[in-house]
This record gives C-alpha cells, structure tokens and sequence, in this order.
C-alpha cells in the first residue's frame, strides 16, 4: 500500500474548485429560473455537500500534521490571516453597504465580521479557526470517535434550525437553537457541522480508510442519491428551513473524499496548484462579485443562470488577475 507521502491529491484539489463552483451556484440559486426540481437538485442538494467537504479535508490534512510542535498554532495564524485579509477587501469593496449597515447594533456588527464576514460567505473559514483551536488538543490525543461523537450529536442539534427545522419548531428544541444562532447566527456556523467533518477527516486519515473502503467511486454515487431523496423530501415537504445540513451528507462527504484520494487520475502539480488557488480565491470573491452585479447590472441578477455564470466567471477572472502578482501569496494560499 501507498504511504501518505506516495499519495498524490491531485483529485482533492480538483474537487476543492469544483465545490467552490457549488459553492457560487447556492449563493446564485443558479438553476431556479430554469427549473425548480433541477435548483433542487443542484444549489439544495448536490451542492451542499461543498462545505462538508471542505471541513473534511482540512481535517485529513491537519491530522496529518497534528504531530508537529507547531500546530495548531501554524494553522489558526493562517487561517486568521486568510479570513482577516478577505475581511477587509470586503469591507473595501462593499464600502457604500458597509456603511449602511452601521446602523444595526454594534455587537451584531461584531458578531458579523467576526463569523461570517460582510458577505456571509467567509463562515465556514472561521468556522474551521473555531473547531481547530478546541479540538486540537484532542486530535494530539487521538481521541477521534469522542470527537466524531460530540460532533455528530452538534450536527443534529443544528439540523433542528436548519433541514429538519419543521419537525423541531414546536418543540423545547428551538428555543436552544434560536439561542444558538443569536450568537453564531446561522445553524451550521461555528461548531455544530465543523466538528463533525474535520473529525471525520483525520478519521479517514488515522485508519486509512482510503485502502479499506472498496468501489468508494459506485457508493459515492449511491450517497449522492439517497442525498438528493433527502434534498427532495425535505423541500418539497417545507420541513426544511435551508439545506446546510442534510443526515446523508455524513456518508457522502466522507465517501466523495476517498474516492478522491485513492483517483488514479494523473493530473500535475501545477494543475493542482491552481485548483487551490481557484477554489480559495472564487470561495472567497464570489458575493462580492455578485453583490456588485445586483448593484450596478440588475438586469444581470435577475436571472439566476445568467447571475451565476456571471458571477463565477468575473470571480475566476478576478482571481486569474490576483494570480499573476504577488499578493497571491497571502490571499490564495
């Protein structure tokens, strides 16, 4: 079998850009003005396992490196350097709703920039600074099933605001999580879907479940459908209050992650590189950019499809830019 430093990611990276272009067809709602079952499919369904995805990666890696005297401090200060930088291009680029929106009580605006940004979208990078600072400790331990089971029962308890929020309204749950989100605002923000999948993660990194799991490609697959009956059931139903949190994510993400590392796929160092690049840089820029179409080209955001292929390509151009100068170095990397 192959060592960990025989392994080739070249899949990952790949599949990193292709979730951050997900990641721009949920915030687009990209396929609604087309049909209302494919944006189901797509931007509520398929394309909400990005973020999972994105947690579990960055947990196969950390516990990679977990070992190391310097982590997780080297980590949090990049990740701290990376939210804190796009913080404040938000902040430059969308001055004027900035300033409109300083109005709004003072600790919501904290509570804003701290967690998710000026977009939003820069939630699931603080998110990871969170998880990584509490569970480290017990990731150096290698106390990963109680991690995966503080997780897991975090993980339902944000389903309750979010997927499956109809069936919990009424009941002494929602008090807890409307308390919840008054501090991190969104269900799945801060530590209710982190800790799950970067658990997860270096699961799939400590026992090498990439060598144990066979035909991960056909049960990926699988996962994919019994996540898009979820999808369909829970919206179609209006049991679902968004889709940031579905059950099946849990099988799906982890098994869409070996599939990716065991890909035989040749594909070079470079191409990977700047599908890392790609992926952190549209994640990133993609509100901002979609933000100024509804501003300045509203006949552009009124259609969904037009609004996302827009909105991805200004992004990767953006970012193509931003990759020919130096400042690629503490904004993509």
């Amino acid at each position: 079998m192959e060592s960990k430093n025989d392994i080739h990611y070249g899949m990952v990276d790949v599949l990193r850009l292709v979730f951050a272009i997900a990641v721009v067809s949920i915030h687009t709602m990209a396929f609604k003005s087309v049909n209302d079952d494919l944006w189901i499919a797509t931007s509520m369904g398929i394309a909400r396992l990005a973020v999972p995805f994105f947690f579990m990666v960055s947990g196969y890696f950390l516990y990679n490196r977990i070992g190391s005297e310097k982590e997780p401090r080297s980590t949090i200060k990049h990740l701290l350097r990376i939210y804190f930088l796009w913080v404040l291009i938000e902040i430059i680029a969308l001055f004027p709703l900035v300033l409109s929106s300083l109005s709004a009580p003072p600790i919501l605006i904290i509570e804003r920039l701290l967690f998710a940004g000026v977009t939003g979208s820069l939630w699931y990078i603080s998110s990871l600074i969170i998880t990584i600072f509490i569970i480290s400790p017990l990731l150096k331990r290698d106390k990963l099933f109680f991690l995966f089971i503080i997780g897991f029962v975090l993980y339902l308890f944000g389903t309750t605001g979010d997927t499956y929020y109809g069936l919990f309204e009424k009941t002494m749950i929602n008090p807890l999580i409307n308390g919840y989100t008054s501090i991190f605002m969104l269900p799945q923000v801060g530590i209710t879907e982190s800790i799950l999948f970067v658990s997860l993660g270096a699961i799939v990194s400590k026992y090498k479940l990439n060598e144990k799991i066979q035909k991960s490609g056909l049960l990926s697959i699988l996962s994919i459908i019994l996540l898009l009956i979820e999808a369909f059931v829970l919206n179609k139903t209006g049991i679902a209050k968004d889709a940031n949190m579905y059950l099946s994510s849990i099988i799906a993400a982890p098994l869409i992650l070996i599939w990716a590392i065991n890909s035989t796929k040749n594909i070079s160092t470079k191409v990977s590189k700047a599908c890392r690049e790609y992926s952190l840089g549209i994640y990133c820029s993609h509100q901002i950019v979609m933000i100024w179409l509804a501003m300045f080209i509203p006949v552009l955001f009124a259609n969904t499809l037009i609004r996302f292929i827009c909105s991805l390509l200004l992004s990767a151009l953006i970012i193509t830019i931003l990759r020919k100068t130096k400042i690629k170095k503490i904004l993509l990397r």
